[in-house]
């Protein structure tokens, strides 16, 4: 969910500051106070592209930022993709958009603070905000969505993880098999070439860590002339008779032998210089060893050059480390050992493809089958999620069909089909607002809040199945944990329908996060959280400020959308009507 939205700077919204939790947030505001604004905040950290005309009048940039919490192992999985994340990382996690966009018009994204690509979040934006306007329904209308709407309905998300991850295996084992089939042009050039290179690594044989033993080695050995004058300076230093460490501190030594004859508290002075003469004795002795031991070795030193000469010239042909250039000789030994039996290399390459390629197959029409008997259980379920919303003889259908491929190696009963990494099926849904009328696709819905209420139906209607089944498992909701934002759901409905979607709105807010931009009293009431959006004046500027109103603030701002600007008290009576309706579980239920 949506923790924190920050925003600066982004036309009239100067300095904005918004803590978001659970349950269902409604803003409302008079038309022009910038509700509208919020949302398109919303829009750039969904992945929109930026306009530099948002930017306020004198200020340098625009500054969106939100934190959001999920629990959804695909947005780790995206974020470990582009490395910002470690792979494998397991729990909740805190991910933080930061989108900026300069008054020149130059952008730029950071996630959880470090810099991304834009497709990096379109990626990951809808695992984590979905927004449904008047303009646009990305959610419904991205060709791929209906597919995992549907898969989500029917709990069919594990089995499409298995599907793509068998398309994926197989797609290895038949680049492998096209690779194979591609040597049989060249193959014995390319033998050749082969044996030439493994014999030229062999015949070096190099070793993993050898190279800094040999610099290690090589630096000892040409310092040889400056490490015996250091050495003999050195010992000069410790035992010289003119100067020397030893010599001063056995004079010493005798010096407090004769002061501790007549004062007794010289006795611990001389214990002291006693014991560095036996340490600097033991340096002096050590260092006089290392000197004596110190001897030049051309004749290992021109070895010691050679043989990195010769693991120099095997990186620059093979790999840039001696790791790559073992790598290589144990990918291109293998190549070899394919090449001298290229006929039987290719038959188990194709074994191995057909055999991946069967199973893939299987599992792809066992998912078909489940989305085709998922798919009228789901328009069922949307359709009476639309009566609720005063769509009272609507129709909604999703189908699930399958496009033909003559060249396709998948082949159903006698078609063969286009397949990809998510099965065989294109998932479409359609929508007929009366009887008799044609269903269209979501696309041509002409209406906006028509569409936006259709979007409702359609979430309302995967969060109850979602709710369904965590009940009889007695386990959490399935499906990532998103934040929903609905840009005037409400739009050309009123009364009893106003009612009906504010009560939609707010079972749906029971498993997920909600944010609607309101204008209709009745959906405002149903709020868990009221956010005030208005406009003020201050230093010849115009900014808008949001306000978390409290019980009586709602009373007045519901108040408002009642009478307008003329407040009265029969509106705030009628104000304090509608929240103690919305408040009722009854009702709540819907």
């Amino acid at each position: 969910m949506l923790c924190t939205l920050r925003v600066r700077d982004l036309a009239v919204l100067e300095d904005v500051d918004v803590a978001l939790d659970t349950g269902l947030t409604v803003l409302t505001g008079e038309t022009g106070a910038g509700k509208s604004l919020v949302v398109d905040a919303l829009s750039l950290l969904s992945g929109e592209r930026s306009d530099a005309t948002l930017v306020r009048g004198g200020a340098e940039r625009l500054v969106v930022e939100g934190s959001f919490e999920t629990d959804d192992p695909a947005v780790v999985t995206s974020l470990a993709a582009a490395g910002l994340r470690e792979a494998g990382a397991r729990g909740p996690a805190e991910v933080v958009v930061r989108r900026e966009v300069s008054s020149s018009g130059k952008g730029r994204l950071y996630i959880d603070g470090s810099p991304a690509a834009l497709r990096t979040l379109a990626e990951l934006a809808p695992r984590l905000l979905v927004l449904y306007g008047q303009a646009e329904a990305r959610e419904l209308l991205d060709p791929a969505a209906p597919r995992e709407l549907l898969d989500r309905f029917g709990a069919l998300s594990e089995r499409t993880e298995t599907v793509e991850r068998l398309h994926a295996s197989w797609k290895e084992k038949d680049a492998d098999r096209e690779r194979i089939a591609a040597l049989g042009k060249d193959g014995p050039a390319r033998l050749e070439v082969l044996e030439f290179r493994i014999a030229e690594i062999d015949r070096a044989a190099p070793v993993a860590d050898e190279e800094d033993l040999l610099q290690r080695e090589k630096a000892g050995l040409s310092s040889v002339e400056k490490r015996g004058r250091l050495l003999t300076d050195a010992v000069a230093a410790l035992e010289s008779d003119e100067g020397g460490a030893l010599p001063a501190l056995t004079a010493l030594r005798r010096t407090f032998a004769a002061l501790a004859e007549v004062d007794p508290d010289a006795t611990g002075r001389l214990a002291i210089v006693d014991e560095l003469i036996e340490r600097v004795s033991d340096v002096a002795a050590s260092t006089s060893r290392e000197l004596e031991r110190l001897e030049a070795d051309p004749a290992r030193l021109a070895a010691v050059v050679e043989r990195l000469d010769v693991l120099a010239k095997l990186k620059r042909k093979y790999g840039a480390t001696l790791d790559e250039v073992l790598a290589y000789r144990e990918a291109v030994g293998r190549e070899r050992d394919e090449l001298a039996d290229l006929e039987g290399a290719l038959r188990k390459a194709e074994k191995a493809a057909t055999e991946a390629f069967a199973v893939f197959a299987t599992a792809a029409l066992e998912l078909s089958a489940a989305r085709t008997a998922a798919a009228p259980r789901l328009g069922k379920a949307v359709e009476k999620q639309l009566s609720d919303l005063a769509f009272l003889s609507s129709s909604f259908r999703v189908d699930v069909s399958r496009k033909g491929m003559p060249d396709s190696p998948f082949l159903a009963g006698e078609e063969r089909i286009a397949f990809g990494p998510h099965g065989v099926d294109v998932v479409t849904l359609s929508f007929a607002p009366n009887p008799g009328e044609p269903h269209r696709s979501l696309a041509k819905i002409a209406s906006g809040g028509e569409l936006s209420r259709v979007q409702l139906a359609v979430a309302a209607a995967l969060a109850d199945a979602e709710a369904a089944r965590e009940g009889r498992r007695g386990s959490r909701r399935g499906g990532p944990v998103r934040t929903f934002v609905f840009d005037e759901v409400d739009a050309g409905v009123s009364g009893a329908t106003a009612e009906a979607v504010g009560r939609k709105l707010k079972t749906l807010a029971a498993h997920e996060q909600i944010l609607v931009v309101t204008h209709l009293p009745q959906v405002a009431a149903a709020g868990d959280r009221h956010l005030a959006v208005r406009k003020e004046v201050s230093g010849g500027r115009t900014r808008t400020v949001v306000t978390d109103l409290d019980e009586k603030g709602r009373v007045e701002a519901i108040a408002a959308l009642l009478a307008g600007a003329s407040l009265t008290d029969a509106a705030r009576r009628q104000a304090r009507q509608l929240l103690a309706a919305a408040a009722e579980p009854s009702r709540a239920r819907g």
